[in-house]
């Protein structure tokens, strides 16, 4: 079954506030969004004359199915339960993160000056291609071409350091 990307955002939002109000869950409205698509992936295309009804009809009996299974089983704790994550990264998550950040600044100290001066003031700094190019005498369309090669230079350069190339 396909669809266009307006009609799938439409039946999505669809699906999951029907979900939500029902279960009042974030993650089992996901889920019941994600089952409920893939339920319907399997219809042949054209076989459903109304696809929306058909959505919400396979999202319906997802959630009856779901509130069925919660009140059989009531949430126990398991005994080896893994540790939630916490909000304070780990040493070596630091250190990476540190590290990375130091290629991607000498990829960018390595790149020519317009490029660089357009890609930190458009990726960094957040200004608008057209804010960009009236303060450096540009075009718009220049601006977007050093981005385009900056991130490029940035992803074969990250690549190669870590030896996907």
């Amino acid at each position: 079954m396909n669809f266009d990307e307006t009609t799938y955002r439409l039946l999505r939002r669809e699906v999951y506030a029907q979900a939500y109000r029902s279960l009042g869950d974030h993650h089992a409205s996901e889920d019941i969004v994600q089952d409920s698509f893939l339920k319907l992936s399997k219809y042949r295309a054209g076989a459903l004359a109304n696809v929306g009804a058909m959505i919400n009809t396979i999202a319906r009996n997802l959630i009856v199915d779901h509130v069925r299974s919660n009140r059989r089983r009531p949430y126990s704790p398991i005994a080896n339960e893994p540790e939630i994550a916490t909000e304070t990264p780990s040493q070596e998550h630091v250190l990476l993160h540190r590290e990375r950040a130091e290629q991607v600044s000498a990829i960018i100290a390595r790149m020519p000056e317009q490029r660089r001066k357009v890609f930190i003031m458009r990726r960094l700094h957040g200004k608008s291609a057209k804010e960009v190019a009236s303060e450096l005498n540009i075009s718009p369309a220049a601006v977007d071409t050093h981005v385009a090669r900056a991130v490029l230079a940035l992803h074969k350069e990250l690549s190669i350091l870590e030896g996907h190339a």
